[in-house]
């Protein structure tokens, strides 16, 4: 007949045999792959623009079959600007970041309009802020008449054929 001390020790060894089965099997999944992700170093707050100084790499272990986590790649953050407050540690969401705006909002832009017939320059005042890219309402200051047009890379807008 078993006593409860027997029965107490038995739980006990399998208790640590399943332990050391948990902790052989985490040891090889971290052998056989993992994931390196950009985490923060110290808070990023809203506003803040991502900087190499302000990452830290980060392990993850996860199936090989997983999709993609964003971050993995330093440039997906790099230059890109918080929009809410990201933690130390923390993965970072992609709807966390934004890139960041060429053109402010009630400043003076340099505004063009171009077919095959007529090339038309001025100025337009935006009126709101976007980034490369964006389609935007923009004012034009002598008329008053609100249009849409395309944020360029070097930081004019161009008006599409409406």
């Amino acid at each position: 007949m078993k006593t409860a001390r027997n029965v107490r020790e038995g739980l006990c060894f399998a208790a640590a045999a399943l332990l050391a089965i948990c902790a052989v099997a985490v040891v090889a999944h971290a052998k056989e792959g993992g994931r390196t992700v950009f985490v923060p170093r110290a808070v990023i707050y809203p506003g803040d623009v991502i900087t190499t100084e302000a990452l830290v790499e980060r392990r993850l272990l996860v199936a090989p079959n997983n999709p993609p986590v964003f971050g993995e790649d330093s440039g997906e953050l790099l230059g890109k600007v918080a929009r809410r407050t990201l933690l130390p540690g923390e993965l970072i969401p992609g709807s966390a970041v934004r890139t960041q705006d060429l053109i402010k909002q009630g400043k003076t832009y340099k505004l063009t309009y171009e077919s095959r017939f007529v090339s038309i320059v001025g100025v337009g005042v935006p009126l709101q802020s976007g980034s490369a890219g964006e389609i935007i309402n923009v004012r034009n200051p002598d008329t008053g008449l609100i249009i849409k047009a395309r944020i360029k890379p070097d930081q004019t807008l161009t008006v599409d054929d409406q």
